[in-house]
């Protein structure tokens, strides 16, 4: 019987030969669409982290302690009842439009002091009224000890004013008496001047009424020596060094060629001038 040659596969050898090279071909094909889809998995997951890590670090209180400028600022807030809301809440303006913004921006900064250190930028800007209105309304008309008569829906609502345009520096900062609320400076400096609002006392205090003393047609003559038996600051102490205020200043009358026509005035004033001008010797030292 004739051997059979055995270096010469049989058909039935070659396919399967063909079929385990399909499997391993179809096999490193697999490998390669798993190592892919890995890949791509693991690239997203460091872009998110990349995007959303600047985001999140910088709604963070602590991140701003890292900036020399804001340190003190994120001290008061600390101690303020505002510490139990989050910087978003107030600093970034409700919707979806306005938090992309704030993400856009806060990226390449994150990035950059990490680069080149901290730096006195802050992109949480000062709240507006649509933040502060989340949690406050316009419905309070007094002050919380009811010293105060304070329309709110007057100056939100109809005058369409910013909170922060009265409540400056609520939070982060204290003013020059060390609690956080507005000062008079700012009623009367900005609006209450009697021109663009009232500036009567009466308006806005419910425990100031003007003292009788005010009314005496002397009262600017004398009140310098009033000053030593009433206590001047219980209402004049919204503004710092309230006699300078006046006495370090001139009269608008005062002006021009005031050396020349101060007489007629003089005479209508009488005793008034002596106020400024310290007894009648002042006179007749050039008359």
């Amino acid at each position: 019987m004739a051997e059979r040659d055995t270096s010469t596969p049989t058909p039935a050898e070659d396919a399967v030969e063909i079929a385990q090279g399909d499997e391993a071909e179809g096999l490193t094909q697999r490998r390669r669409r798993r190592f892919i889809k890995w890949g791509v998995i693991s690239l997203a997951v460091v872009v998110v982290i990349l995007l959303v890590l600047p985001v999140v670090s910088m709604l963070q209180p602590g991140y701003y302690r890292r900036y020399p400028a804001l340190r003190d600022r994120m001290d008061h807030w600390a101690v303020s009842t505002h510490s139990r809301i989050s910087c978003a809440e107030c600093h970034v303006n409700p919707g979806a439009g306005a938090f992309l913004t704030f993400a856009a921006k806060s990226i390449p900064a994150f990035y950059s002091q990490l680069v080149k250190g901290p730096s006195t930028t802050n992109l949480l800007r000062a709240p507006t009224r649509a933040a502060c209105q989340k949690c406050h309304t316009t419905y309070r008309q007094v002050s919380p000890a009811g010293d105060l008569l304070i329309p709110h829906r007057a100056h939100v609502v109809v005058l369409d004013m910013q909170c922060v345009t009265c409540h400056k520096n609520l939070v982060h900062s204290p003013n020059r008496r060390g609690f956080n609320r507005p000062e008079m400076e700012g009623c009367v400096g900005q609006c209450h001047n009697g021109d663009t609002a009232s500036d009567q006392c009466t308006d806005c205090h419910t425990r100031k009424q003007t003292p009788d003393t005010h009314e005496r047609a002397d009262w600017l003559a004398i009140h310098g020596t009033m000053a030593d038996t009433i206590d001047c600051s219980e209402c004049h102490d919204w503004t710092p060094e309230y006699c300078a205020a006046c006495h370090e200043k001139r009269p608008a009358s005062h002006a021009g060629n005031w050396k020349k026509d101060h007489a007629p005035v003089a005479k209508k004033r009488g005793d008034g001038c002596l106020v400024c001008h310290g007894g009648e010797k002042f006179c007749k030292e050039c008359h």
